[in-house]
């Protein structure tokens, strides 16, 4: 049995006049393996960051992350799962 753990891919952007600031978006695809991530994550950011050079001069990059388990949640925020009375 093949275990697959999806991926979201996050865009992080950094414009150059306003410091501390990041635009953080999440592509609304989930991936099927890092590798298939990171080649798209590679080419928004890029293509972003070209789009934006003669603009507002912002930048971007991307970030991988694996979803969770569900019983990462429920132990992250101790569910009950009791019914309720």
């Amino acid at each position: 049995m093949i275990e697959i753990v999806p991926v979201m891919l996050f865009i992080l952007g950094w414009h150059p006049d306003k410091p501390g600031e990041i635009d953080f978006q999440r592509v609304e695809v989930i991936f099927t393996s890092p590798e298939k991530c990171e080649a798209e994550g590679v080419k928004i950011a890029s293509r972003m960051t070209l789009a934006a050079s003669d603009k507002s001069g912002a930048t971007y990059q991307h970030r991988c992350m694996d979803i969770p388990a569900v019983e990462e949640f429920e132990a992250a925020y101790d569910f009950d799962r009791s019914p309720a009375k």
